[in-house]
């Protein structure tokens, strides 16, 4: 009975970095269309894999990943178009309708609200996480 444990745990070990290479794997073949998520899910699964076991520490890191994404794609802008006329202005829209005027805008306020917009989830992810295991 006791030899079941360790052989569940090493199944669920090779699942676990099967998933995450072939999340990596996925993500770097697909990296300029939809890959970046998948590639920073697996490079974030290969990076909590010693604490894989606590949810409190690998869902955070998971949801932090994606809600990245998803702050960095609602500010960055989607498309840009320049007019042909002798004074060029370049007009670039993002998915909220903000349009930006000018050259071509920085992708550095985008990656910021990524960050800012992670850092919250990870820490409303793991308060909720611990909450319930305390409380239950």
């Amino acid at each position: 009975m006791e030899r079941s444990v360790p052989h569940r745990n090493r199944m669920g070990t090779a699942a676990y970095w099967a998933v995450a290479v072939l999340l990596v794997g996925f993500g770097y073949l697909a990296l300029f269309s939809i890959g970046a998520p998948f590639l920073l899910t697996g490079t974030a699964m290969m990076v909590v894999s010693p604490w894989r076991t606590r949810r409190d520490v690998l869902w955070p890191a998971l949801v932090g990943v994606w809600t990245f994404v998803l702050g960095f794609v609602l500010v960055a802008p989607l498309s840009c178009e320049t007019s042909s006329s002798m004074d060029p202005i370049t007009v670039c829209t993002h998915v909220f309708g903000i349009r930006w005027y000018g050259g071509n805008p920085s992708l550095v306020p985008a990656f910021f609200i990524g960050v800012i917009s992670a850092a919250t989830s990870v820490a409303v992810t793991r308060y909720l996480l611990t909450r319930r295991r305390t409380a239950g």
